[in-house]
């Protein structure tokens, strides 16, 4: 391989590769550095001819670094981080922009962004938050936005470690609370409500798990004791739900409080949340699922931490 040109090679150039490799999205660095996509492309170009190699692999969900991309990120991480010093002497740390990725489960994504947003412009924190719904894809996304923050559902945090070990998993919730949602003209609620009356109705699932749809407790419930079950379909939207719910014989399980909180007497749509005693039957049988938020350890800056503070504090009174 012929000699590096070091002449040629600027701090600038570095700082782009850097942020290729470590966020595989040409697009987020751009944003992130508020560098046109065009000059990232030059950068790139430059690179590749001073290194004389590709570098980068393109795939569909971004830009993959190759082997000898990582033969040199190390050394090209260190002279920017060692260049960044500079900007520490005798000046103070100005504000930037800092933009995340946020996935929540599909039943609570309408909670959590009202109360970050509005927690965001208290604290007069220069945070832009986009936030999506879960989905089956959601965790390879992340692979390719270290920045991003996931919160999903699952029965074992080792079921996201098995996707990917480098990502970092912290438990927020145990789901052992359940609430009840129907129709507000629903026969059950002329009934004792128990975990075999609601089992003689049509059952709506609203869990996605890690690959694919899962069982979440009642489900489960039902197998070990032998009860038929139809489940209808599964629906993970909330407004999708509640129109379904409205004018039907179906039932749903939720865990999250902030689903019961958001009903009203317009809604259509009654909740009650399962006695003590019918959520110990329960969960004497199965294991509760676990809210979980999902990041790369490597990508903790000030803004990063307080988000997952505040997201920590909101998840005790959403859930």
């Amino acid at each position: 391989m012929k000699p590096i040109e070091l002449d040629k090679l600027d701090l600038l150039t570095l700082t782009i590769l850097v942020n290729l490799y470590e966020h595989k999205s040409a697009t987020h660095v751009s944003r992130m550095l508020d560098i046109p996509a065009s000059k990232i492309s030059r950068c790139l170009h430059t690179a590749r001819l001073i290194f004389g190699d590709d570098l980068f692999i393109r795939r569909k969900y971004g830009l993959v670094p190759n082997d000898y991309a990582g033969k040199i990120y190390p050394i090209a991480k260190e002279i920017v981080d060692c260049a960044k010093h500079f900007n520490r002497v005798n000046s103070a740390e100005q504000l930037h922009h800092r933009y995340f990725e946020l996935t929540f489960p599909g039943m609570i994504a309408h909670a959590y962004p009202i109360a970050l947003m509005h927690a965001i412009k208290v604290h007069n924190k220069n945070i832009h938050i986009n936030v999506s719904s879960w989905s089956n894809h959601s965790l390879e996304t992340l692979t390719n936005d270290p920045h991003g923050i996931v919160m999903c559902c699952c029965k074992d945090p080792d079921e996201i470690r098995f996707f990917d070990q480098n990502l970092q998993v912290e438990v927020l919730a145990t789901l052992n609370r359940q609430y009840l949602l129907s129709c507000k003209k629903h026969p059950i609620l002329k009934q004792e409500i128990s975990l075999e009356t609601i089992a003689n109705y049509p059952f709506i699932n609203t869990f996605i798990g890690v690959q694919a749809p899962i069982l979440n407790p009642f489900q489960e419930y039902c197998q070990s004791h032998k009860l038929t079950l139809n489940t209808e379909m599964t629906i993970t939207s909330i407004s999708s739900l509640f129109e379904y719910l409205s004018d039907c014989n179906s039932l749903a399980i939720t865990p999250y409080k902030a689903v019961y909180d958001m009903l009203d007497d317009d809604s259509g749509i009654h909740a009650c949340q399962l006695s003590e005693v019918e959520c110990e039957r329960l969960f004497q049988v199965v294991e509760p699922l676990k809210l979980v938020m999902v990041t790369y350890p490597t990508a903790d800056n000030e803004e990063s931490i307080w988000l997952k503070k505040k997201i920590r504090e909101l998840t005790l009174e959403l859930v």
